[in-house]
């Protein structure tokens, strides 16, 4: 009869699942409708205003209520820092006149096309890509608090104070990324495409926050493909800063240049957004979410980047750089896109400056370079472009393939070697458990990493069915172990409850009379008839004979082949079907494995102190696959349980992405460096490598002090013999080795060849096995008097001596123990090794 399955697994995913798709609560008195109009209509006025003004109308400060313009933001009431903007745009002038020179930035400023000047800056027209680096800290920063802002009045229907602003960067210095996307197209550019449309994501982070906190935020704004000058900003309820873009501008030219861009684009864009079934609250959102961050009331800070792109530099020689004679930067962006087989030169990485400004926080940065810092220290902002981001990023996959196919191959020789009861019984089911989770969690992440890379999914899915192999395999050699450990943990039981308690002391019964016998028959009295009444179903009736062994013809069973003999009266136990505990099996398997997906998912959005103390951690407890093997080892007093090949092969491939990840400071995942926990990790697996080693060499409990408790009594199959006038410990052997080559004599059972030696004879080679014996009343062993006993715990790995004292060879008892548990000589049952 199959047991019931326990329902409360799937209630937990039918909880998961109202949660999911369970819609958001809404006021009911609030009119979603109305309030979408009015966001509509805000846009416009802005749209309209920016058609209106003109360069200089917004930043020129003088009597109250001048220089400011009537958009969300830029409203002297709004309470933003404006008049730091100034300062900030001659950073940014110094910055890009570095860069360009002096006189390609006056040219670029100015809008003059000179024909005679033939060499321009060699940019790329396309930044679509990724740059990181370090920001520090500017001194035109200011401190601001919330209290500073009119919240009341640029969000009236706030129905939360808050008392501190997301995004505030506080500290002097921290990490950043930027995830640059040219939005590409007719409808993104000007008819000579001198300026173009541009997106980017910015990752952001303060080290002297609590626990070193992130951000992740999207900024919109212009391209300059020229000059490799990019300017964006945020936009939320609280500032409209693609409207107020314009006249974020350097000059008079990019000014115009840039308010017909938008003029265009901001037009098509909430054409689309009036037409659309569903509702649009911002399409230029900051969030990466894609939700309406001004909803109720964003606390976070905005933001305004100033971008400087560095000229791209060919390198021929290792010492050198050159600038590109004899390749147009055209076709090498061509080329990366669309590769032909051309040969593409190596270049310098994509690198750039960065100014960043945020108008209501008040903070100033920069990204960390030359002049102001060392090039050794930092070069500002690097990275590269997509189309070699995801060339590396196949490159990185096709790695990981080849270690997949290693773990595989290491997997089908140790499976093959366990191929008996014996050999199934030694190995940890945990460890290869611990496998089989990592396995299934590469899998997982395999299957959703293409959401974080954008690229190379059919790549992703091919390597996840890979891994998906691997798990299945794995769990097949689980059920194998399992399938043995289970049978053997049975069988103890069943002996444990088969032996006999010492019966309690009892009052003496008070002795029954008996009956008194009946009169002997007559002589002449019929002898009973046959067909008198069977005896009733309780009568004690004569015992039946035992149940006949059959010994197979090669001799070969085992004690577990010995049927036992059963009471008909009593009913057997309720047990669990194999199958139904397999199933359960598989059912933790897999519960486990995506409540440990979830739990990580939830920890990637973390701060960067907790999200790197819980990767270590459990990267940690990943990488101690081999405890409790060494714990098993312990236990049952095994040296031999796995192949070292499997035991060194598993443990460098399943070391090398984690060494990718923490050693490799350009990851595809872009995770940071961590060399101190790479090198703790890699000292605890070669420790666990070297434990396996010494209970090899010197024995599975060389480490474990005689008398603790946890540890069970073991048979010692490698004793230290001695010698004593009756022989009792001896081992039983028959010995026919002569001293020397020349001799005939043979030697009789257990005989001494030299001072503490004896020659046995093993019957499974059939040659002589000569062991040290401690001769009686102490002495030396030929050979040992320098090591003494400590010699003696490596020869005496050379034999091996049965609990029925027959002795052989190590290697040959060992190989006969993989197949049966019983001396070749007497057949007696033996404890597991």
């Amino acid at each position: 009869m199959e047991t019931r399955r326990d329902p409360r697994q799937f209630l937990f995913f039918i909880i998961l699942l109202l949660l999911i798709n369970s819609p958001e609560t809404q006021n009911p008195g609030y009119n979603t409708r109305t309030r979408y109009d009015e966001v509509l209509e805000r846009e416009w006025q802005h749209l309209d205003i920016l058609n209106q003004t003109r360069w200089g109308d917004f930043g020129q400060f003088g009597k109250e209520g001048e220089g400011y313009l009537n958009v969300t933001g830029l409203r002297e009431e709004d309470g933003f820092v404006w008049d730091i903007l100034g300062g900030v745009k001659e950073r940014v002038r110094e910055r890009s006149k570095g860069v360009l020179g002096e006189e390609e930035m006056g040219r670029f400023l100015k809008g003059t096309d000179d024909e005679e000047v033939i060499e321009k800056p060699r940019v790329y027209k396309n930044l679509t890509g990724y740059a990181q680096g370090e920001w520090v800290r500017s001194p035109l920063s200011r401190i601001r608090h919330p209290v500073d802002l009119n919240v009341s009045h640029v969000l009236p229907d706030n129905p939360f104070p808050f008392a501190e602003f997301d995004r505030n960067l506080t500290g002097v210095g921290g990490p950043v990324r930027l995830h640059l996307t040219e939005l590409e197209g007719k409808a993104r550019t000007d008819t000579n495409r001198s300026i173009s449309e541009i997106q980017a994501k910015v990752v952001i982070g303060d080290h002297e926050s609590w626990g070193e906190n992130w951000w992740e935020f999207l900024a919109h704004g212009v391209h300059y493909p020229e000059y490799g000058v990019a300017i964006l900003t945020t936009t939320s309820e609280r500032f409209a800063g693609v409207f107020a873009l314009p006249h974020m501008q350097l000059s008079s030219h990019l000014y115009s240049s840039a308010q017909k861009l938008l003029n265009r684009t901001l037009h098509e864009t909430m054409d689309r957004q009036v037409g659309r079934m569903y509702p649009v609250w911002n399409p230029w959102t900051s969030s990466v979410e894609g939700t309406n961050d001004g909803a109720l009331g964003a606390t976070h800070c905005e933001v305004v980047l100033f971008l400087q792109e560095f000229p791209v530099a060919l390198e021929n020689k290792p010492g050198g750089q050159q600038s590109l004679p004899g390749y147009s930067l055209d076709w090498l962006e061509h080329e990366l896109r669309y590769p032909t087989g051309g040969r593409i030169p190596r270049r310098s990485p994509l690198t750039m400056s960065m100014v960043a400004f945020s108008p209501d926080c008040g903070f100033v940065i920069e990204s960390k370079g030359p002049p102001e810092h060392s090039p050794s220290e930092a070069t500002h902002l690097t990275g590269s472009k997509t189309e070699e981001f995801n060339d590396r990023a196949r490159h990185g996959i096709l790695a990981f393939a080849v270690t997949l196919s290693l773990q595989l191959w290491f997997l089908i020789r140790q499976a093959k070697e366990a191929a008996t009861p014996s050999t199934r019984n030694r190995i940890s089911f945990y460890t290869v458990a611990v496998m089989a989770l990592g396995d299934g969690f590469a899998f997982l992440s395999l299957v959703f990493m293409h959401l974080f890379l954008g690229t190379s999914q059919l790549q992703l899915y091919t390597i996840a069915f890979l891994a998906l192999f691997s798990v299945v395999l794995e769990l097949r050699f689980l059920m194998d172990i399992w399938t043995v450990q289970v049978t053997e943990q049975m069988r103890q039981d069943r002996q444990q409850a088969s032996t006999p308690t010492p019966p309690s002391p009892q009052p003496p019964a008070t002795p029954n009379p008996q009956p008194r016998a009946p009169p002997p028959p007559s002589p002449t009295a019929p002898p009973p008839r046959s067909t008198t009444l069977p005896l009733p179903a309780t009568a004690n009736r004569p015992a039946r004979p035992p149940t006949p062994i059959i010994i197979p013809s090669d001799q070969d069973f085992a004690a577990d082949d010995i049927p036992t003999p059963t009471n008909p009266t009593t009913t057997p136990a309720a047990t669990t079907p194999a199958r139904a505990e397999l199933g359960a099996l598989y059912s933790r398997y897999c519960l486990f494995l995506i409540i440990l997906f979830f739990i990580t998912l939830q920890f990637t959005t973390m701060r960067s102190t907790a999200r790197a103390i819980y990767f270590n951690t459990i990267i940690f407890l990943y990488l101690s696959f081999w405890v409790p093997q060494i714990y098993r080892n312990i236990m049952r007093n095994c040296r031999k349980a796995l192949r070292w090949d499997f035991v060194v092969g598993q443990s460098v491939v399943r070391m090398v992405p984690i060494a990718y990840f923490y050693g490799v400071e350009d990851n595809v995942l872009f995770s940071r460096t961590d060399w101190r926990a790479l090198a703790v990790l890699a000292g605890w697996m070669w420790l666990q490598i070297v434990a396996l080693k010494s209970q090899e060499v010197l024995g599975s409990r060389f480490f474990v002090r005689e008398g603790w408790a946890w540890v069970p009594v073991a048979y010692d199959y490698h004793p230290i013999l001695r010698e004593d006038e009756e022989g009792a410990t001896m081992p039983i052997g028959s010995s026919t080795a002569p001293d020397s080559p020349t001799e005939t004599t043979s030697l009789q059972p257990g005989e001494s060849k030299g001072k503490g030696r004896k020659v046995f004879d093993c019957s499974i080679c059939a040659q002589d096995i000569e062991v040290p014996v401690i001769p009686s009343g102490g002495g030396a062993v030929d050979g040992a008097q320098g090591g003494g006993l400590g010699s003696l715990m490596l020869q005496r790995r050379g034999y091996m001596v049965t609990p029925c004292r027959h002795i052989f060879h190590t290697p040959c008892l060992e190989g006969w123990m993989r197949y049966r548990l019983m001396c070749p000589n007497c057949r007696e049952v033996l404890p597991p090794l």
